[in-house]
C-alpha cells in the first residue's frame, strides 16, 4: 500500500476493552469498539503526502477491522495516529532514528 519505506516507520496496537466499560454518544453499551492506537514515525506524515497517508492509513484499518468483525463495528471503530519526532522511540534498548 505506501511501499518498503514505511515499513520501519509503524507500530500497531489493539487495545481490547473490558465488557461494560465503553459508551459511545454518552451511553454505555455492552460491547467495546475496536480502538486501534498506530504508531508512526513524524517523518511519514510530515512528507508532502502526509494528510493523504493519514487518510489512508484511518481507512484501511478501519477496513481491517469490519473485515474480521463485521460492518456493524465501523461506526464505533476509533483509529489513533500517534506520530513520534525522530529520537523519541527506541528498539532492542537502542534509540532509533
Amino acid at each position: 500500500m505506501y511501499g518498503e519505506w514505511a515499513r520501519g516507520l509503524v507500530v500497531v496496537h489493539l487495545d481490547g476493552i473490558p465488557h461494560g466499560r465503553w459508551g459511545i454518544g454518552g451511553r454505555a453499551v455492552g460491547d467495546a469498539a475496536p480502538a486501534i492506537t498506530f504508531g508512526i514515525r513524524e517523518a511519514a506524515l510530515a512528507r508532502p503526502d502526509g494528510d493523504e497517508i493519514a487518510a489512508r492509513l484511518v481507512a484501511g484499518l478501519t477496513d481491517a477491522v469490519v473485515s474480521v468483525l463485521g460492518e456493524q463495528a465501523r461506526g464505533g471503530t476509533s483509529v489513533e495516529l500517534a506520530a513520534t519526532p525522530a529520537g523519541r522511540t527506541g528498539v532492542g534498548g537502542t534509540i532509533s532514528a
